[in-house]
């Protein structure tokens, strides 16, 4: 074979090699592709379950006696309803239930766990409305202040609603682009004091990226698929550090997102009505009787 035959073969190897290279690259990308989109599928089911059995949350989840004051929220009242989302927490837990307490009978268990069932009703139960400060015009006040003590909330920012694609809203919650809110808790720098953390909903295109950033710590944001997920990372350092806290936290509770007047003001948002997934809360109008409901476009009924 001639040195030019001997060079055109090598530089045909050397191509496809290079062509190869390019096709598994590719391969790789859309595998990577696969992968982060599986893992959002992955959240928001987790979450379904979390959702619909509760009685699994509380399995999986637990906390320390020292810490009912930093995270007792599951039973504050009908609306603290557990992230639909995305769970993260449930899915990296081994599905092992926990050992009955002595002295502590299934029927207890089970008639525990049906009272918690019972107390989620139906998403289109009419609920009262809460008030919220309005300027002259009617215009909302920021900030929007929800909560009290130390599970005080305030909302700077409702953000705007994109209905498509539907990964940024469920059946419970929409996720308004630009939605921001702080409230304080433990500081993961110095667990004896208390700092302020950022929670926003960004948009990452496919499906809404959630951020919360502590106060202490402004150049390190953390970010998830969920909102309950990017709390989770959080308690996780908390818990580490020592700082007994809860394992699992819900993170529409978290942000804001699960308070009546929340709720309401998103749902009066331009555009949150062409959320399809999204089963508007109906509401109890204080001037109606007892029988009427008020909508969120401002109509009673019967």
């Amino acid at each position: 074979m001639s040195h030019r035959d001997l060079a055109r073969d090598l530089t045909e190897k050397v191509n496809a090699a290079l062509e190869r290279r390019e096709e598994l690259l590719k391969s790789y990308q859309d595998i990577k592709d696969r992968l982060r989109l599986a893992q959002a599928e992955n959240d928001h089911f987790l979450d379904m379950i979390a959702e619909t059995f509760p009685e699994v949350h509380d399995d999986l989840s637990s906390s320390s006696d020292s810490a009912d004051d930093l995270a007792a929220h599951s039973d504050n009242d009908d609306d603290d309803e557990k992230d639909d989302d995305g769970a993260p927490t449930l899915g990296r837990r081994p599905h092992k239930r926990p050992e009955m307490s002595p002295g502590v009978s299934s029927d207890t268990r089970v008639t525990k766990r049906r009272r918690r069932q019972g107390k989620r009703d139906d998403r289109s139960d009419p609920k009262p409305i809460e008030p919220v400060k309005r300027d002259a015009s009617g215009n909302i006040v920021f900030p929007m202040v929800v909560g009290r003590g130390i599970d005080e909330i305030h909302i700077l920012d409702l953000g705007r609603i994109i209905w498509t694609p539907d990964s940024y809203h469920t059946s419970r919650y929409i996720w308004p682009v630009g939605f921001k809110s702080t409230r304080m808790y433990p500081s993961m720098r110095d667990n004896s004091v208390r700092c302020l953390y950022t929670s926003e909903i960004l948009d990452g295109g496919d499906m809404p990226v959630f951020q919360v950033t502590a106060e202490d710590m402004p150049g390190e944001p953390f970010r998830a698929s969920s909102s309950s997920g990017v709390w989770k990372q959080i308690l996780d350092i908390l818990m580490a550090s020592g700082l007994g806290v809860k394992t699992h936290a819900s993170g529409p509770q978290m942000y804001g997102l699960s308070h009546l007047a929340v709720t309401k003001a998103i749902q009066e948002l331009p555009d949150a009505d062409k959320c399809k997934k999204y089963i508007m809360q109906r509401w109890l109008h204080p001037d109606a009787s007892d029988n009427e409901v008020h909508h969120a476009n401002g109509h009673t009924e019967p």
